[in-house]
């Protein structure tokens, strides 16, 4: 049998115990930092990104060691594309499927739906509009430590496609990636 198919029974045959105990319903507020990485399909562009933050709100209902984890995340980035300021801000709302392995330590995954996207630059005062920063969907992973009710989170958020854009007379399509570290408190 396959090394990753017995991995993921013994992980699964340990979770099950863990949860007879009942589901347990918690409330999480976090904050942080997020670094991004974009890619265009364009000639002529050159992109780069500063740090940017979110925000987050989530709702972790757990069975043990398994859960379920509904969130709402604000995002914002800065985007220079040639030299000129991109402002990006996105709401998505993150369902990410949990795994408690070691005391303190879980593991998740899941898909990201964006609810709100924009992003625009500004040219002698006046706003344009750039496109969709990320698409509607896109999937996280990553590992968070909970120490009593302090939570350090690190994730990453990928795109399964790509954007369509616009930037002064140039229609890239642009692929995005994030790496975001974040402090929390769970109540």
């Amino acid at each position: 049998m396959n090394r990753r198919i017995l991995t993921a029974i013994a992980l699964l045959l340990t979770a099950f115990p863990a949860a007879a105990a009942g589901p347990r319903l918690g409330l999480q507020a976090r904050a942080g930092l997020n670094v991004a990485d974009f890619s265009a399909s364009a000639e002529g562009l050159n992109l780069s990104t500063r740090l940017g933050f979110h925000a987050a709100v989530a709702v972790p209902l757990s069975f043990g060691a398994i859960g379920v984890q509904p969130e709402l995340m604000y995002m914002r980035n800065t985007l220079k594309v040639n030299g000129q300021k991109v402002k990006m801000s996105n709401v998505e709302l993150p369902v990410l499927f949990t795994l408690r392995l070691l005391g303190p330590l879980s593991v998740f995954a899941g898909p990201a739906f964006a609810l709100s996207d924009c992003s625009y630059y500004r040219i002698d005062g006046e706003r344009r509009e750039f496109g969709n920063a990320k698409p509607t969907l896109t999937y996280m992973a990553g590992a968070a430590v909970r120490l009593n009710h302090l939570v350090l989170d690190c994730r990453f958020n990928g795109a399964f496609n790509k954007t369509e854009n616009y930037f002064e007379g140039v229609y890239p399509r642009i692929k995005s990636y994030q790496l975001l570290f974040s402090v929390g408190y769970a109540f």
